[in-house]
């Protein structure tokens, strides 16, 4: 049997990239990790220290890279200079050696920008439980130093370098207040973030300390990538990291203009889950609390059959209110509305006479809305979740072969 691949999604490359904010400069380059030899090293250096929060897997086999990266922050107070990426290899799972590589790397961009090294950070994606080829590395990163530039396709470049198994690349942008807003992602894998996902990286001129985007962050990625599920596989290696070069007075309301930016990025990662055909944003309201919302939400995003409902263009509502009614956080479950797509199938205990054909049409869209409404109290939340088809199996089963 062939198993039917769905066209790649085309979106438009955003007007600005990370190299767009003030003082950012980058570079992506092949160094030869990746078998298919595309770019694999990445480099993003402020010319002068950034201000900079992050938050990270909570997956206790998380990568060393991220140990370090926490650490660093911890170390520099929020101050960062570079950032250095391999994409390729996870550095998950590889001991103390694993340690002692993305160290390495950081050390080797420190000593080239003359910093200290807990203004370096370091992120990797790829397999897990493969040690780094360091000769490559090395040269790769010598090679990204040599060749980084502050021009809008080197932003591209190194937008290329951090991607794996992504159908497209993934970038977003604004600009308000005379400052720019940009950021860049990966990931179609492994996502159900319990902090951010896979690697993304935002940036903005904005005069912005490291405690301000601290308190911010959590609630930026709360509603954006902490809101994206694919697999229910939360990865090892997840990274959110927003910067602030510094250049530009915020005005107070700034984290309200730097959320879109993310929400697109997140959902471009939704988009991209691997095999997907659309996007579904759930949407409930009405949960005892906002954190019972997510749950019930997460629960319903969750279901290996909503999902395969939703890429079959099935508007099978008996899978979406099974669920809701086996999530222990709903109190009132009768009083349960399902709207797919404006179209309400499911109120008060039973169907709604609705048109199936219409509603079915109405789901062939790249972006599909279902709204669970309860009556539990004044919670909501939204998860955006990918649909599951016969290529996702297809892609994972070949993943390391």
């Amino acid at each position: 049997m062939s198993i039917p691949v769905p066209p790649v999604p085309s979106f438009p490359p955003a007007e600005f990239t990370l190299t767009s904010v003030k003082g950012l400069s980058a570079a992506g380059v092949r160094a030869g990790i990746k078998a298919s030899g595309n770019p694999d090293i990445g480099l993003l250096v402020s010319d002068k220290p950034m201000s900079c929060a992050g938050v990270f897997t909570q997956n206790h086999f998380a990568a060393a890279p991220v140990l370090l990266s926490k650490a660093h922050l911890v170390r520099s107070g929020g101050v960062v200079r570079a950032i250095i990426v391999n994409s390729g290899n996870a550095n998950a799972c590889t001991g103390a050696q694993g340690d002692k590589d993305a160290l390495e790397m950081c050390e080797r961009v420190a000593r080239a920008l003359e910093c200290p090294v807990e203004q370096v950070l370091v992120c990797s994606t790829g397999v897990i439980g493969v040690k780094l080829p360091m000769d490559k590395v090395r040269t790769g990163i010598d090679l990204a130093l040599a060749e980084r530039a502050s021009d809008v396709e080197a932003g591209r470049r190194f937008l290329a370098a951090i991607m794996t198994t992504d159908a497209y690349p993934k970038e977003a942008c604004a600009q308000y207040a005379g400052a720019t807003i940009a950021g860049v992602c990966k990931g179609a894998g492994m996502i159900e973030p319990n902090m951010a996902t896979m690697l993304a990286f935002m940036a903005t001129d904005w005069d912005l300390r490291a405690e301000q985007l601290k308190r911010a962050l959590p609630g930026i990625a709360a509603n954006t990538f902490n809101a994206v599920h694919v697999d229910t596989h939360t990865s090892t290696n997840d990274t959110l990291l927003l910067l602030s070069t510094r250049a530009v007075p915020p005005p107070n309301d700034w984290a309200r203009h730097v959320e879109p930016v993310a929400r697109r990025l997140a959902w471009l990662i939704a988009r991209d889950g691997e095999g997907a055909t659309k996007v579904t944003t759930i949407e409930v309201s009405g949960a005892s609390s906002d954190e019972a919302a997510k749950a019930i939400a997460r629960r319903v995003a969750s279901s290996a059959l909503v999902r395969t409902a939703l890429f079959g263009n099935d508007p099978n509502w008996g899978r979406f209110t099974s669920q809701v009614g086996n999530a222990p956080q709903v109190r009132h479950a009768r009083s349960l509305s399902c709207v797919l797509q404006g179209i309400e199938v499911f109120r008060g205990g039973e169907p709604t006479a609705f048109d199936r054909a219409a509603a079915s049409k109405a789901m062939q869209a790249e972006d599909v809305k279902l709204e669970l409404k309860l009556s539990d109290g004044p919670g909501k939340a939204i998860v955006m979740t990918s649909d599951l088809g016969y290529r996702y199996v297809q892609v994972n089963a070949e993943y390391t072969t």
